[in-house]
Formats: C-alpha cells, structure tokens, sequence
C-alpha cells in the first residue's frame, strides 16, 4: 500500500497543478490593448474563414462575415469556451480552417481569444 502512495501522490499533485493552471483567467490582459472587431477580428476570420464554398455570405448554415453571426458562435468573456476559439485552436470535433489552408498564426488566434475574453465588443 505505501508503495503505491508516492506515485498517486505525485499524479495529483500533477493533476492539481494542471487544474490550477488552468484555471487562471488570463490575468495579464488587463494590459492588453483592447482588440478591435471591426479592425483585427472580423479581417482574420473574413480572410481565413469566409472564403466562397467555406463560411462566406452564401453559406446559409454557418456564415462568418458580420459581427451578428461572429459573435454569434462566441461566449463574451469566455474564450475556451467560444465555439470559434474552440475550432481555430482544435479543440473542437473538427479543425479550422481545414487543409490545405494554413492554420491561423498564433498572433491571430490570439487576438481572437483576446476580443472574446474582452467581451466580444462590437467596435
């Protein structure tokens, strides 16, 4: 029994730490400068998603081109949560933008994340 205690002690005290990591809601965006959507967000996800046969203006089921349909599919204030946060980082089902696209920098993925966790303003 004792021999068993060190390893499971040391999972988790693993596992609490990822836990505890995890849970930290990004603090240092206090500093960040606020992301805008009109300037940053909307040109990343126009330019990387809503390209004619993808997420453009003729899709009828999942359009990305304006701030009511992007903000939309995100949780102001909750960036791990947003569904398109979720997708652009693979944390979903399916990937985006899928292949043969690049994926999107992490500077993009980050202003993403960032707008969101700010609160998904339209500005």
């Amino acid at each position: 029994m004792n021999q068993l205690k060190l390893p499971l002690t040391i999972i988790a005290g693993i596992v609490a730490l990822l836990f505890f990591q995890s849970c930290t809601r990004e603090s240092d965006l206090t500093n960040y400068p606020v992301v805008s959507f009109t300037n940053e967000v909307q040109p990343i996800i126009v330019g990387n998603c809503a390209q004619s046969g993808c997420h453009g203006q003729n899709d009828e089921e999942f359009p990305l081109t304006s701030y009511d349909e992007i903000s939309g599919r995100v949780e102001p204030g909750n960036g791990r949560k947003s569904q398109i946060y979720r997708v652009i980082t693979g944390r979903a089902l399916e990937f985006m933008p899928p292949s043969p696209s690049d994926p999107l920098t992490e500077d993009q993925i980050r202003s993403i994340f960032v707008w969101i966790e700010q609160g998904a303003q339209n500005n």
